[in-house]
């Protein structure tokens, strides 16, 4: 006769149950004493993205901990000490082993300089104040291409931080559109208390704006009327489209 094969006993699965839980806390229990050697811990900060701020200036406002685990060390302080730098749209941080965390920013973008209180404040589409923060260097090639703004008092500015949207509303859709169509041509826009905004391009030829209501027609129908005068700027007083059904052009 054959010799039976005698056939392996099962763990009865509470001890399996049982063995695998040991495995699972030996298992964390290496992975932590892995993770909480001298090699993790933070001996490089790098950052990325800057070029009107300071690289060096961002890394020490950040107050990312240098000699703290690069895995274990939390970085909430980081983050809001990032976000109370307005001249920083959105950044990321990463942690790269063994020692190196990387801070990656995208800046905002400078759209002009606004006369505040005998100060100038540059500031972006949104109506961040850039240059709020006096431990920050901000290096802008060409600032003095950026249009100025004028007319807008402190009682426009939030928290000492950004313009209230209708200044900010008001100053995009004229400053960029111009920009778009001018490029670099000194542009001044002067806010008249929102009722009476006019601007000034190349020290020569002004426009009457008016009041803050349909902006963005009264810009289209001064692009059309730019074509009339091309070339001829020295010898326009003034285009008025405060009335963008009936525009006017004023010859000297």
């Amino acid at each position: 006769m054959q010799a039976r094969t005698k056939k392996k006993k099962k763990l009865p699965p509470r001890f399996r149950f049982f063995l695998f839980i040991l495995a699972l806390i030996g298992l964390v229990i290496g992975g932590y004493y892995f993770l909480s050697l001298p090699i993790w811990r933070i001996t490089e900060i790098a950052v990325n993205g800057t070029n009107m701020l300071s690289a060096n200036e961002i890394k020490d406002m950040s107050g990312i901990p240098l000699g703290e685990n690069l895995f274990f060390t939390s970085f909430a302080r980081a983050r809001n000490n990032l976000r109370r730098i307005t001249a920083i749209e959105s950044f990321r941080l990463y942690r790269i082993p063994p020692g190196t965390v990387i801070v990656s920013i995208t800046e905002r973008k400078p759209i002009a300089v606004v006369l505040l209180a005998g100060k100038s404040a540059v500031v972006d589409k949104n109506g961040y104040i850039l240059n709020r923060n006096s431990n920050l260097s901000l290096i802008i090639p060409n600032m003095t291409d950026l249009p100025v703004v004028a007319g807008l008092g402190s009682r426009e500015v939030i928290d000492d931080e950004k313009i209230d949207p209708k200044a900010s509303h008001l100053i995009a859709d004229i400053i960029i559109e111009l920009s778009n169509l001018l490029g670099s041509k000194h542009i001044s826009l002067e806010t008249g208390g929102f009722a009476k905004i006019s601007f000034l391009l190349d020290d020569l030829l002004r426009v009457k704006v008016g009041r803050d209501e349909d902006i963005p027609r009264k810009m289209e129908v001064f692009k059309a009327l730019l074509a009339k005068v091309s070339g001829n700027w020295a010898k326009v007083e003034y285009i008025d489209v405060r009335y963008p059904n009936n525009p006017v052009i004023k010859f000297k």
